[in-house]
């Protein structure tokens, strides 16, 4: 049979899948010497090379991708991904989220397409555009749960809590999950450990003095070991600790750290994704009221304030850390006076005595997506256990949430469906 181009690149595509880069590369290197204006051969072959570490190479690999079709978001959105250049960053996001505007406005588009837009508007930090956009194109999914998980997304990111609220309560599915066949989290200790060391030495040689902070410190402090049951690993640094360098920019530049597409220098909070694990770095601000971090500088978003603390350098879990001194008194703020006794249900997003000015409705947001996921995966158990956090909003909202789902009707209004 003649060789076909696209047999080639989706054999190529399959061989990176698996993990096998380098005869990938060759496959696609194969490709554009028959065909050099092969723009998915590109693509391609630009993964190939950031996953070898050759991320120069990839770079140019995916600019040479968007001339020849300026149309190609995948191209845009993994410059996005490998640039050290924030200008260069920023147009390729408004690019990619343009284009994928305009895919989900061309007929009728895909479910998919339209999801992939309003994140990527989002992302661009167009999110009225991406609300729009879902308000026209609702009409087009077929699982109406999805839409209001994305309006859900939306609203949150404008800082509309109560809207947030009210869609991801839609969105709620009212019957578990069967459970997963595997029961096998990604979140394996040791694993995690690794990550945390990697993520803890790249930002100390990059200048930064990180120390551990929430569930992190909590876990090493208690048992010398990370939580089990925990979702992620937990690192602060304090602003202007490295001088004027922002922690966003250091990351964006590394070649080993993908910065996502949302965050910005000046950010208060960055979540990553290290070696598999999911990493969360919380930029504390010293205020007149305390040591203040949490997700966004937006009203009413989940913030917590601490007693002012120093840094003192522990071992803990067999490794030398910088932790907040007093530990004592920064961990009951985060978690109460009983700390020392574990609590799988606890969540400091929800619980924590040093909440700070965060709006009752983005803390119910919070717990309906959580209790959502923990249904979707077959965990009724867990689910019940955080819709049971929800706070009480009050006449003025007239959607008090807090009820036992399937037991109780809440006061926020469904929607007819």
């Amino acid at each position: 049979m003649p060789e076909s181009p696209d047999r080639d690149i989706a054999d190529a595509r399959a061989r990176f899948r698996r993990g096998e880069a380098d005869a990938a590369g060759k496959t696609f290197e194969r490709v554009l010497a028959s065909d050099p204006c092969n723009v998915a051969a590109l693509h391609g072959l630009g993964l190939c090379l950031h996953a070898s570490g050759r991320r120069d190479r990839a770079i140019n690999t995916f600019q040479q991708a968007v001339a020849l079709d300026p149309s190609a978001w995948t191209s845009w959105q993994s410059i996005a991904d490998l640039t050290p250049d924030e200008t260069e960053r920023r147009l390729a996001i408004d690019q990619a989220a343009d284009i994928l505007l305009a895919a989900s406005q061309a007929g009728p588009p895909s479910p998919r397409i339209i999801r992939t837009a309003v994140r990527a508007l989002v992302c661009a930090g167009r999110s009225q555009q991406a609300l729009r956009l879902l308000h026209e194109q609702s009409c087009h999914f077929d699982d109406e749960a999805q839409a209001h998980v994305l309006l859900a997304g939306t609203y949150y990111s404008l800082g509309q809590f109560e809207a947030a609220t009210h869609h991801q309560y839609l969105a709620l599915p009212q019957a578990p999950a069967v459970p997963p066949t595997s029961g096998k989290s990604c979140f394996e200790p040791s694993h995690a450990m690794s990550a945390l060391l990697e993520l803890y030495s790249l930002l100390e040689a990059g200048g930064f003095r990180p120390f551990l902070v929430a569930g992190t410190l909590l876990g090493l402090v208690r048992s010398g070991n990370l939580i089990v049951h925990d979702r992620d690993i937990d690192i602060g640094l304090v602003r202007g600790d490295n001088g004027a360098r922002d922690p966003v920019d250091f990351i964006r530049t590394h070649p080993a750290l993908l910065l996502p597409h949302s965050a910005r220098p000046g950010d208060r909070y960055v979540g990553l994704i290290v070696d598999g694990i999911a990493a969360d770095i919380f930029v504390f601000d010293q205020t007149p009221s305390g040591m203040v971090c949490g997700f966004s500088d937006m009203p009413g978003d989940i913030q917590w304030c601490h007693t002012p603390f120093r840094l003192r350098r522990m071992r803990l879990g067999g490794y030398n850390f910088h932790i907040p001194d007093p530990t004592e008194t920064y961990l009951a703020e985060c978690y109460g006076p009983d700390w020392r006794v574990p609590d799988d249900g606890f969540a400091s997003a929800l619980s924590s005595p040093a909440l700070h000015g965060t709006s009752p409705h983005a803390i119910a947001y919070l717990a309906l997506v959580r209790a959502r996921t923990c249904r979707l995966a077959g965990n009724p158990e867990k689910a019940e256990a955080l819709l049971q956090k929800l706070p009480q909003l009050g006449a003025a909202g007239a959607r008090s949430t807090t009820c036992t789902i399937g037991q109780t009707t809440p006061a926020i209004n469904r929607q007819a469906r």
